[in-house]
């Protein structure tokens, strides 16, 4: 019996009490109906371990470190995220986000129902409480994908003694093609009711990362949950040798999928000028990798309206999952009807700055559609029970 069959087809007791499916049955129930066979559970042993919340915390973030804290996150932003932990949930729906999103700045046509997802978890089985976190990770995955409407196409358990790791990565499958030129950069499948006719994408970008140097276009932030802004397990707090407290309860698929509808349509008729997932290192980062020839000042004050929040580390640094894109003003009438329409909340944060390097943050301007935002997210939020 090797360690990763015995992750996968294991019976868990969590915390004295037993779990009602296997890892591998809870992936399964993502896939395909020709890949729900499940290994049978003889033989494999009881896997017993206990779960391990965040402790408590007095550390408190000061507003006026927000530039270092974002100079810090920038600093890892790009290298790969060991797994947190204490944050097994969050964390795992964070990824799978991040995964969806990255590839809504593709070219193509395609739909969120049209991607298929792939996951790997690199696991370190020894300490308490890895093999409890393991388990909450799967059944997160395993609730949130199936939410989501998107296909687990495969998944892969590989043990480690070092940190443990989840990458998550999403395409869309292959189907025979005809062998020319010109079909090598779209993948298709097969039409389907509920997603894209003739779906296909190229790896190449619809639109940049980084913004063009116009101070008459928008930025514009959209969050794709309804949760609060959190620290807990966040990039920011991994930099700063914390846990950061409670973390975020990302828990809206069905508003996550409005926002990926909208955002997908506009990206691909052109609306979006340039666009960044906002992830690890949450608004701030996300805001700061769109900075090439040119800066910003991110404007909270639409946030802090309504969230009813003054921290602004928590509205800067929290990952919840979402965008950041650049549109014209000619096409802010056009965006603001297509987002007012699914009753999804935005956010215009600021404009390009040509004379600027980098990003700066403000929270005195006023903004004129916060009460509207304000009351759309509430809305929004009322269907979560």
């Amino acid at each position: 019996m090797t360690e990763k069959e015995s992750a996968l087809y294991s019976q868990y007791i969590i915390d004295g009490i037993r779990c009602d499916a296997t890892p591998a049955e809870l992936l399964n129930e993502c896939m395909n109906e020709e890949d729900l066979a499940n290994a049978d559970c003889a033989g494999f042993e009881d896997i017993l371990d206990e779960s391990t919340d965040p402790p408590v915390t007095s550390f408190r973030y000061s507003q006026a470190n927000e530039n270092s804290y974002l100079e810090d996150c920038i600093k890892v932003a790009e290298k790969e995220r060991p797994f947190r932990l204490l944050y097994p949930e969050a964390f795992t729906r964070q990824r799978i986000a991040k995964a969806l999103i990255d590839r809504i700045w593709n070219e193509g046509h395609f739909r969120m129902g049209n991607l298929h997802l792939w996951a790997k978890w690199i696991w370190n089985t020894r300490p308490l409480g890895n093999m409890a976190a393991f388990y909450h990770s799967v059944e997160s995955a395993s609730g949130y994908i199936f939410d989501l409407g998107v296909k687990l196409e495969d998944y892969i358990f590989d043990e480690t003694d070092l940190e443990s790791l989840l990458e998550f990565y999403a395409w869309l499958p292959e189907k025979d093609l005809e062998a020319n030129e010109e079909s090598q950069e779209e993948i298709q499948v097969k039409d389907s009711p509920f997603q894209s006719s003739h779906p296909w994408i190229s790896e190449r970008r619809k639109c940049p990362s980084k913004m063009k140097a116009d101070p008459s276009d928008w930025l514009i932030y959209i969050p794709f949950d309804t949760c609060q802004h959190k620290i807990g397990g966040s990039l920011l707090a991994q930099t700063q040798g914390h846990n950061g407290g409670v973390g975020p309860h990302i828990q809206d698929p069905d508003y996550f999928i409005d926002c990926y509808e909208v955002v997908r349509e506009l990206v691909e008729d052109g609306i979006v000028i340039a666009g960044a997932t906002v992830s690890d290192g949450g608004l701030a980062t996300a805001a700061a990798s769109m900075c090439g020839e040119c800066g910003t000042s991110i404007d909270l004050c639409g946030l802090i309206s309504s969230y009813q929040e003054t921290d602004t580390v928590k509205l800067l640094f929290s990952e919840i999952p979402g965008v950041i894109i650049q549109i014209s003003d000619n096409d802010y009438d056009y965006l603001d009807s297509q987002l007012l329409l699914q009753d999804i909340a935005y956010y215009p944060v600021g404009h390009p700055d040509p004379s600027a390097t980098g990003i700066t943050f403000n929270e005195r301007s006023r903004c004129g559609v916060a009460g509207i935002l304000a009351s759309l997210l509430e809305q929004a939020s009322e269907g979560e029970d």
